[in-house]
């Protein structure tokens, strides 16, 4: 007998809200007149987030793989933009990467479909 597990929806919420703030942060910057780099990668991130969260919510696998590419992305971006100033890169990337092995656990990706 096999039982059915209710998607993660709080966790997929809370990443959706935290993406948005994420975007709305880069966007305020933007209207502030700051370089088009910087806000692009908080707005960029922050969209990826908020969808990723979404169909987290919804129980879809595809949400764990859109925000495996988004903090792919993220590090690709960071290494590019900082170098190989490791302590630069870290922040930017290390609670998001924890984030992806947690979405990838195996109790956590049973939950989606």
């Amino acid at each position: 007998m096999t039982t059915v597990q209710s998607p993660p929806r709080t966790f997929g919420i809370l990443l959706a809200v935290f993406g948005a703030l994420l975007a709305g942060g880069g966007i305020y910057v933007l209207s502030l007149g700051e370089p088009l780099v910087g806000s692009a990668y908080f707005i960029f991130t922050g969209i990826g987030i908020a969808v990723s969260g979404v169909f987290i919510a919804r129980g879809k696998l595809a949400g764990a793989w859109l925000y495996a590419a988004v903090v792919l992305i993220m590090l690709i971006w960071s290494v590019g933009e900082l170098g190989g100033n490791f302590q630069a890169i870290l922040p930017r990337v290390l609670l998001p990467g924890l984030l992806c092995a947690y979405i990838f656990s195996s109790k956590f990706r049973e939950r989606l479909a």
